[in-house]
């Protein structure tokens, strides 16, 4: 598999744990700290806004032990393994 279909496969994970994470609740009760105020304050919007955040945080965090283990010297391919993995992890630990 090519590095940018795993990367695909890690942002399809990333996405479903921004829908579904305990982390959405923590977010949507903050929300009048990060949402800026030209935004309308629907449901609709805040939920948007905290699945984005929570789904960017993911892709972040489960980046570092792929660019550890790239910079220490494990080759590309089996690098990228490392992020849909982390991904998947954090996913799962969302429900522990």
């Amino acid at each position: 598999m090519s590095p940018q279909n795993i990367f695909v496969v890690t942002l399809g994970i990333c996405l479903v744990n921004g829908l579904v994470s305990p982390m959405l609740g923590v977010l949507w009760v903050l929300h009048p700290v990060w949402m800026p105020e030209m935004l309308p304050m629907t449901n609709e919007t805040v939920f948007y806004g905290a699945s984005l955040m929570v789904s960017t945080a993911t892709l972040l965090l489960s980046a570092i032990p792929a660019a550890i283990a790239e910079r220490l010297g494990m080759p590309l391919e089996r690098a990228m393994w490392l992020w849909p993995a982390a991904a998947g992890t954090l996913l799962l630990l969302g429900w522990r």
